[in-house]
């Protein structure tokens, strides 16, 4: 098992960042369109990944993987799919799984739930792809 490098810490956070960031511009977008509890929904999940990417840049937590460079490619991969899609998805819903979804990504990142990020990558893939 070995850490994250810096260059892929700094690399999964810039995606977090910009995530959270992608996630509020579809929030002013379509803010006519959502609902009061969907607005609180679009403010915890940029809450989230703003606080996972403070947890990666701090330390707090270190994740550990087998073979880091798939890992940390894949889910910057995923992030930067997600983000995109969000300039296109018209339907709230939809839009709402993605910022779930790169939410749990996260979540399992933090926790070097490896099963989890494989199945929350699948599953965001399958999301994002569904919606072109």
């Amino acid at each position: 098992m070995e850490d994250l490098t810096p260059d892929q810490i700094n690399g999964i956070t810039k995606g977090y960042f910009s995530m959270a960031r992608a996630l509020n511009e579809y929030q002013v977008i379509h803010w006519v369109e959502l609902s009061h509890e969907q607005q609180l929904d679009l403010n915890a999940y940029q809450n989230s990944l703003l606080n996972r990417a403070q947890d990666l840049i701090l330390r707090t937590i270190r994740p550990a993987y087998t073979n880091t460079i798939t890992v940390s490619a894949g889910i910057e991969k995923a992030i930067t799919n997600a983000r995109g899609s969000l300039q296109r998805i018209r339907n709230v819903a939809v839009a709402l799984n993605v910022g779930a979804l790169t939410v749990a990504l996260a979540a399992y990142v933090a926790r070097a739930d490896l099963r989890g990020i494989q199945t929350a990558l699948r599953e965001l893939d399958d999301l994002v792809t569904l919606d072109e």
